[in-house]
């Protein structure tokens, strides 16, 4: 069973490195064997990348879409996933940021991206909070 990949006009996704554009009212794709898909949607650019977990998705994403210079997006992978790992406590994450790393490691930039996304939805939940908790620290004095 393959992946169907409906495009409307003017969508656009990414197949193996090579980016797909729908120009008509509408298309679905098939692709029967494996390959590394991003629509989109979830393709990040670079001047929406904040965070570190960012930064670890957008590494992979080059990597997926820019397959040509995969050794120099891995370089800056390493160094961000590093740094990650050794900042998180949660063991969730930390299992997840692991999975990830095995799954750049087999190749298999389109799973790890989905475990980035889960990573990036923590970081951001933890951020949120910290907004939040803010102005009552800050009235505390902490």
């Amino acid at each position: 069973m393959g992946l169907n990949i409906r495009l409307l006009n003017g969508d656009k996704c990414v197949i193996n490195g090579a980016v797909i554009s729908c120009r008509s009212q509408r298309t679905t794709l098939s692709v029967e064997n494996f390959a590394q898909v991003i629509r989109a949607p979830d393709i990040l650019d670079q001047e929406s990348v904040k965070t570190p977990s960012q930064h670890v998705y957008f590494a992979i994403q080059l990597m997926l879409i820019d397959p040509l210079n995969t050794d120099r997006h891995r370089l800056h992978f390493n160094t961000v996933m590093a740094q990650i790992l050794a900042a998180y406590a949660n063991p969730d994450v930390i299992e997840l940021l692991h999975e990830t790393l095995m799954l750049v490691d087999a190749a298999d930039y389109y799973q790890a991206l989905k475990r980035m996304k889960q990573v990036i939805l923590y970081q951001k939940q933890l951020l949120d909070t910290c907004d939040t908790d803010m102005p009552e620290r800050m009235a505390a004095g902490l």
